[in-house]
């Protein structure tokens, strides 16, 4: 099940899905505001830090064309979403609108990405890549020696961030910009809870529309968005399909949740960043601002790349359970199996809980073998819908 008419019919879900699905347009807008714009590569970087410098945050999608330069440089290690990612940086897509570029170390391959990046100014100055800031927070570790080495990545880069915008950041400033950020994040898990459950009101393909929508606005007009569609689509018929909870490789647009819609399953939840774990906790106001900020990103929903087997192992148990869900799906890129370290951990809770679980490997974008693809996603969901 995709896009239903009663989501269609609504003008706040139109607007979002609109940003989503042309985000280059929606991009160009925001820079029409005169603000500098900051793209950012990596699930840890604080957007408060940039609005409240006054500068506009935007998040790095994928180019999904042909990747001369990601296969001139980058060796094959590099799956689908790095490769796009790269390509998106260096092949002209964005030289108009990005000012500056912020990476953080949510995952290995993103440093990787920061070094070819600074080679790549020094052996071709004529192509445009902006200044980067990398922000080289401690996510593995909880501990206070890691708090404090994070408090510090936060300080330098608000330091970076007031030589970027020529503007000092006051603590009024980044409490403003973090109250901002946590309305945003509040209004997305209000959408969010009509997806879980018995009583799920959206489809996966709605779901991530929305909030993807939402990363190309401005904060306050997306909050609003989002607070609009979540009381409009608190009426919207049920979803009748077999709830997925979805993990692995980042899904940038909506053909896999399209795909598992088809075959009679709806994802109503995931661990990624275009989804549930954008927004799973907001900054604590009542703590020192840049020490709130900092852990806002340290104590998050652990992903596999940055945590502990341990933690994903009792994690995601416990979350699927939250929202309901009946099943989960696994889907790895070519060179992108990070997200099947951690499941042989969980695997003995999950049959403990009669969670079917579905991994898919070594799969590519543009999506190749798509029959294959359809029966394997079929064959499971059938399987999932016979014993619940």
């Amino acid at each position: 099940m995709g896009e239903r008419a009663c989501a269609l019919e609504s003008a706040a879900y139109r607007k979002l899905r609109e940003a989503f699905i042309n985000r280059e347009e929606a991009i160009s807008k925001l820079k029409q505001t005169g603000k500098k714009t900051v793209f950012m590569l990596g699930d840890d970087v604080p957007e408060e830090v940039i609005l409240a410098s006054g500068m506009q945050p935007v998040r790095l999608t994928g180019y999904y064309g042909e990747r001369p330069n990601a296969d001139k440089y980058l060796e094959i290690s590099f799956g689908a979403v790095w490769r796009g990612l790269f390509e998106a940086l260096v092949n002209g897509t964005y030289d108009d609108v990005m000012d500056h570029l912020v990476m953080s170390n949510s995952s290995d391959l993103i440093l990787k990405l920061y070094y070819y990046l600074l080679q790549l100014k020094k052996i071709e100055p004529q192509r445009y890549i902006p200044d980067i800031h990398y922000i080289d927070y401690s996510l593995i570790s909880r501990d206070y020696r890691s708090q404090r080495r994070n408090i510090r990545e936060t300080e330098e880069f608000i330091s970076r961030a007031e030589d970027w915008s020529g503007k000092k950041i006051s603590e009024t400033a980044l409490i403003e910009a973090a109250q901002l950020c946590n309305e945003h994040r509040q209004a997305l898990r209000s959408f969010s809870a009509l997806r879980y459950g018995e009583d799920c009101r959206i489809t996966g393909v709605e779901a991530i529309s929305a909030i993807g929508g939402s990363f190309f606005l401005e904060k306050k007009e997306a909050a609003e968005l989002l607070n609009e569609l979540a009381a409009i689509a608190a009426s919207w018929p049920k979803v009748d399909a077999a709830r997925i909870y979805y993990t692995g490789s980042l899904q940038e647009n909506t053909e896999l949740y399209e795909k598992i819609g088809a075959a009679g399953g709806n994802v109503i939840s995931e661990d990624k960043l275009f989804g549930d774990r954008y927004a799973d906790a907001d900054v604590n106001l009542s703590l020192p601002i840049t020490e709130a900020v900092t852990l806002r990103y340290q104590f998050r929903f652990p992903s596999s790349e940055r945590a502990f087997v341990r933690e994903r192992a009792v994690c995601i148990p416990e979350r699927l359970s939250e929202v309901g869900a009946q099943a989960m799906i696994i889907f790895m890129n070519h060179n992108d199996e990070s997200y099947i370290w951690d499941f042989p951990k969980q695997k003995e809770q999950l049959d403990n809980m009669k969670i079917p679980v579905l991994i898919v490997e070594k799969q590519h974008y543009p999506l190749r073998n798509t029959e294959e693809l359809d029966l394997k996603l079929a064959c499971f969901i059938n399987e999932v819908k016979a014993v619940i």
